[in-house]
């Protein structure tokens, strides 16, 4: 970006909280170098190792560089820069996030590639590239990577309308807010749903993405208790940031027009029943281990306290066996308080097992990218 260009940005009203991990740090050197950088940007962080990112994030990403964790990460900002100016108008606050992994000292076994994320109160902005190994050297994929990013936070603030002339290799997407979503998350709504209304067998998951694992549970859900399923999505999560735009759009973009979905801001099923009473939950086995973690509650008493809330809403729970760590656990391995035990039942592995993750799909469409 040239100065002009970051001069106008600078002149402004747009307000940034700025984080990379692996490349793109040139780019807020660039920024800063240009007079009125304080008036843009409110915080810089580059969080290298391993452990500065878990505690940046607050949880342990399953990849550290990917368009998940790169997204978390401009959410992540995005809130920063919410309690860093809260003076300012939200609509001009931005999260902005860039992971790479790039040439080095050492052939790396993965793929070189890096993604961008800027996200803000009415839309998220993703970029993700995949590059030839052995086809540019560190800085000039580092130059790539800058480019890309400072390209981006200029078509956001509105300087500039285009990316670097490798376009055709870079899948850049924008998503774009909806008030309902914000309803969401202020609480003034507690749910919103699509053309049918949620039913009383709720399925909750991420469902990122939706796999033949979660339409096999939805099939035997439906039958056994004689009643269409609801997938719901939390927009909020115990462990992690709210989803981003983009992570709504592309979830319920898998729905069909048949398919009953919900959107709410109840991360836990203890909120999820005050929400949905006198319903059936669909859940596997790993999920419901950690409803009884006691680190989500202070300690068991505060825990017994919180699923009571089951009883009060008249709740049940459907469990789906699961494998973890190479074992497979069902509703029988798993330690139920005596009153809630009742509200439990599990569907035994003869009549449902399948080995598949959401993340070994994502991995193998990774590996299918064409890079630049």
């Amino acid at each position: 970006m040239n100065f002009r260009d970051i001069r106008s940005i600078h002149d402004g009203p747009f307000k940034l909280v700025f984080v990379s991990s692996g490349g793109g740090g040139s780019a807020i050197s660039d920024l800063l170098k240009v007079p009125g950088a304080s008036q843009t940007i409110l915080e810089s962080y580059i969080p290298y190792s391993r452990e500065s990112m878990d505690e940046y994030l607050g949880f342990q990403p399953s990849h550290y560089c990917g368009l998940q964790t790169t997204v978390n990460m401009a959410v992540t900002a995005f809130n920063r820069a919410k309690k860093l100016a809260t003076s300012v108008d939200q609509s001009y606050l931005l999260g902005v996030a860039v992971t790479a992994t790039l040439s080095t000292t050492y052939e790396k076994l993965g793929s070189h590639r890096f993604f961008v994320c800027i996200h803000g109160l009415d839309a998220t902005h993703v970029i993700s590239c995949y590059l030839t190994k052995g086809k540019r050297t560190r800085s000039s994929e580092e130059e790539l990577v800058t480019e890309c990013l400072e390209s981006l936070i200029g078509i956001v603030c509105g300087v500039n309308n285009e990316l670097p002339k490798l376009t055709q290799k870079i899948e850049y997407e924008v998503f774009s807010s909806k008030p309902e979503w914000h309803a969401l998350e202020s609480g003034e709504k507690s749910l919103v749903h699509g053309a049918l209304e949620p039913s009383k067998l709720i399925f909750p998951g991420a469902f990122n993405p939706l796999h033949e694992g979660h339409k096999r549970i939805q099939e035997i859900a439906e039958k056994k208790t004689k009643m269409p399923a609801t997938f719901e999505i939390s927009i909020g999560n115990v462990e992690k940031t709210l989803l981003s735009y983009f992570e709504i759009h592309k979830v319920l973009d898998q729905f069909k027009l048949d398919d009953r979905w919900t959107l709410t801001n109840a991360p836990t099923f203890s909120d999820k029943a005050i929400i949905f009473k006198d319903s059936t939950f669909v859940l596997g086995v790993d999920t419901l281990i950690r409803m009884f973690d006691q680190r989500f509650y202070g300690d068991q008493k505060q825990m017994l306290e919180s699923l009571d809330v089951f009883n009060a809403n008249d709740v049940k729970f459907l469990v789906f066996g699961r494998r973890i760590d190479d074992i497979y656990k069902t509703l029988d391995q798993v330690s139920i308080p005596s009153s809630i035990v009742d509200r439990f039942d599990g569907i035994p592995e003869s009549e449902f097992r399948l080995d598949i993750s959401s993340r070994e799909i994502k991995k193998a469409q990774e590996e299918n990218k064409i890079p630049a």
